[in-house]
C-alpha cells in the first residue's frame, strides 16, 4: 500500500469503526418512546407545550392539531407568534378560539440584546403555568400517547430534563444530508453519557425538549441562552450544569419532524450559525471531517491491500448509515454511499461562515446580528463562560 494512500484510507477506516462502535452503544443504551409503557393515571401533573412559531403558516395548524390530538389529559399549548409576516398569527388565533387549551402569544417587537427565537421561548413560558415545559418547534407532531409515556418514564426514573430524537420526514434530495448528520452527532456526541451525572456531556433537542418548572428556575433561566444560536442544545447544558437529572431518548414515529423542503431552505436556515467560528476553522473543520467520511475511496485507485481496506471500509460505513436509519426511523437508502452527506453539509456550514465574513454578522428571523455580538452570547464549545459569571452581570 502506497504510504499516501495509506494516510487516507488508515484514518477513514478508523474514523467508520468509531462511529460504528458509537453508534452500536446508543442504539442498545438509549431508551425509547415505543418501549415506554402508556400509563392510566388518575391525574397527571400539568404539561405547558411552549411552541415559538415564525412565518411557520404551512406547518403550525397540522403540527398544533396532532399534539391536541395527543391525548395528555393535563396538556396547555402556549403558541407564542414572533414578528411573523405570513399568516402565522392568524392560524394560531384560529386555532384558540377552536380550543380552549390553547392560548397565543404575538411579539410585535424584539427586544435589543435577545435572539428572536429565545425571546419568544421566554415569553411563551411566562405564560405557561405546567410543572412540566415542553418547548418544541412548530414542525413536530406527536403521535398518541407520547407525553403520557414520556413524563411517567421522567417521573419514574427521577429524570428532569427529557431530550428526544425525532424521526424526520424529507424530500428525496436532503434525506442524505439528514441522514449523515444524524449518524455524526451520534459520534461526535456520546450520547449514552447524557445521563451520567457524572459526566459533563449535556445535549438538547429544539423537537422535544422537556423539563420540570422546577428544575428551569433552578438554572440561570432562559436568559443566559438569549444570544445563543443553538438554544436548544445550550438549554440542556445549563440544565445539567444546574444539577438536573437529564435524558436523551428516542423518538422514533412518536416524535416526528417535518425537516426543510428544499435544500435551498436548509442553506438560509443555517446562515445563522456563520458567525459561530472563523472562516479559516470552518473550511479546516470540513476538509478533516470530509478526508474522514471519504478518504476510504482513495484506496479504491490501487489494487492490493488499500483497495481490501477500502471495501471493508464501505460494507462497516454503510452497515452503520443503515442502521442509524432503522434506529431513528429514517431512509435507508444513503447508505448507498456513505459520507456522501459531508459534501453538501460541509458547502452549507462553509458558504454560512463567509456569508457571516461579508456581512459582518448573519440575520436570523429578521434581524441582523454583528458577529462580535453573537460572538459574546455563545454558551457552547470553547466560547462557553461559567454560569456564575452569567448571574452576577
Amino acid at each position: 500500500m502506497r504510504s499516501w494512500t495509506f494516510l487516507f484510507v488508515a484514518p477513514s477506516a478508523s474514523w467508520w469503526l468509531f462511529q460504528s462502535f458509537r453508534l452500536t452503544r446508543a442504539i442498545a443504551r438509549l431508551p425509547r418512546v415505543a418501549d415506554m409503557p402508556r400509563e392510566t393515571r388518575p391525574a397527571w401533573h400539568r404539561l405547558s407545550l411552549v411552541v415559538p412559531a415564525r412565518n411557520e403558516s404551512e406547518h403550525l395548524a397540522r403540527a398544533v392539531q396532532s399534539r391536541l390530538a395527543e391525548g395528555y389529559p393535563e396538556l396547555e399549548v402556549v403558541i407564542v407568534d414572533d414578528r411573523s409576516d405570513d399568516d402565522t398569527g392568524a392560524i394560531a388565533d384560529r386555532l384558540a378560539a377552536g380550543d380552549s387549551r390553547i392560548t397565543v402569544e404575538h411579539v410585535d417587537a424584539l427586544p435589543e440584546g435577545w435572539l428572536g427565537k429565545v425571546h419568544a421561548m421566554q415569553r411563551g413560558l411566562d405564560r405557561a403555568t405546567g410543572e412540566w415545559i415542553l418547548f418544541s418547534d412548530a414542525d413536530i407532531h406527536l403521535a398518541p400517547g407520547t407525553l403520557e409515556r414520556v413524563v411517567a418514564w421522567a417521573e419514574r426514573e427521577g429524570v428532569d430534563h427529557v431530550a428526544a430524537l425525532p424521526s424526520m420526514t424529507a424530500t428525496r434530495t436532503l434525506e442524505p444530508t439528514l441522514a449523515g448528520f444524524f449518524r455524526m452527532l451520534t459520534t461526535l456526541l456520546p450520547l449514552t453519557a447524557v445521563a451520567d451525572p457524572a459526566s459533563k456531556t449535556a445535549a438538547g433537542s429544539g423537537a422535544f425538549n422537556l423539563v420540570r418548572r422546577s428544575a428551569l428556575d433552578r438554572s440561570p433561566g432562559l436568559e443566559w441562552l438569549k444570544m445563543e444560536i443553538a438554544d436548544d442544545f445550550a438549554l440542556g447544558v445549563m440544565l445539567k450544569r444546574s444539577g438536573a437529572r437529564q435524558a436523551m431518548i428516542v423518538g422514533g414515529e412518536f416524535v416526528r419532524l417535518e425537516f426543510y423542503p428544499s435544500f435551498a431552505v436548509l442553506q438560509r436556515s443555517l446562515e445563522r450559525t456563520g458567525a459561530n467560528e472563523p472562516v479559516l476553522i470552518v473550511i479546516a473543520a470540513i476538509a478533516v471531517l470530509a478526508a474522514l467520511e471519504l478518504g476510504w475511496l482513495v484506496g479504491f485507485a490501487h489494487p492490493g491491500p488499500a483497495s481490501w481496506l477500502a471495501l471493508a471500509t464501505f460494507v462497516v460505513a454503510a452497515s452503520t448509515q443503515v442502521a442509524v436509519g432503522r434506529w431513528l426511523s429514517m431512509p435507508r437508502w444513503p447508505a448507498v454511499l456513505p459520507g456522501a452527506s459531508i459534501i453538501p453539509l460541509g458547502w452549507v456550514l462553509i458558504r454560512s461562515a463567509v456569508l457571516a465574513w461579508r456581512r459582518g454578522g448573519v440575520v436570523w428571523r429578521g434581524t441582523f446580528y454583528p458577529t462580535a455580538v453573537v460572538r459574546a452570547g455563545i454558551r457552547l464549545g470553547r466560547h462557553q463562560p461559567k454560569m456564575g459569571k452569567i448571574r452576577s452581570s
